[in-house]
């Protein structure tokens, strides 16, 4: 199997090194090809190097790192992109979800959870800490309006649905989701299919945010 190929981008010198260093001590299937230190120097060397999977501060001069995963999705769908920050506002989450990350986690983080990240984001799979999870899903700032478009949603999606759907927030491929409910793929893309129509998203990501959001209370 090719080793993932893995670009980390942060503004802090120290700390990029360090990560560097450490995760290609730790595991031999990750090639760190190479680092930036703002959102521009990481659009020139993801043209130059083609990572899988890119490791991106979200605050960074001359461009931060919202802004840095949409000019990379842009370019090139298949990234794979990962929030590793010391930020941990509902918002700054929410926005880089939205901008196409697929993964958020904060630099408290064990190597041992960067590394299992960066092999679980490389195949398609959402990864959000509980704690950013449950943050994210804080229906503080949710309009009654949402919350009721929210419920009607929910009453279109049956259990099963839901069921899936929350297995998908969990990161959770469809061969695992049928194992785990004894069905088969084909079953299980039927499924997804229809949960995308219902919640009118296109994608995966976009399902597991929104069960991310929407969903932690009603588990």
């Amino acid at each position: 199997m090719s080793r993932i190929r893995a670009l980390i981008v942060d503004d802090h010198p120290i700390f990029l090194e360090g990560l560097k260093t450490v995760l290609s001590l730790r595991d031999p299937d990750i090639d760190i090809v190479g680092t930036a230190l703002n959102g521009q120097e990481a659009l020139e060397r993801d043209e130059e190097l083609n990572p899988d999977v890119v490791l991106v501060d979200i605050k960074m001069p001359v461009m931060d790192g919202v802004t840095l995963t949409r000019r990379l999705l842009a370019r090139r769908k298949t990234v794979k992109i990962i929030m590793l920050t010391t930020f941990d506002d509902r918002e700054l989450i929410q926005d880089a979800l939205e901008a196409g990350a697929i993964g958020y986690l904060l630099k408290g983080s064990k190597a041992e959870t960067v590394i299992d990240a960066i092999k679980y984001v490389n195949r398609d799979n959402v990864i959000l800490s509980g704690d950013l999870a449950r943050k994210l899903s804080s229906s503080e700032s949710i309009s009654s309006d949402t919350r009721d478009d929210q419920d009607m949603v929910e009453q279109e999606l049956s259990a099963r649905e839901l069921q899936i759907l929350r297995l998908v927030s969990e990161g959770k491929t469809n061969p695992e989701i049928g194992r785990i409910l004894g069905i088969s793929d084909k079953t299980v893309r039927n499924y997804i299919s229809r949960i995308y129509d219902i919640l009118n998203v296109h994608t995966r990501t976009q399902a597991a945010i929104w069960a991310v959001k929407n969903l932690e209370n009603a588990r």
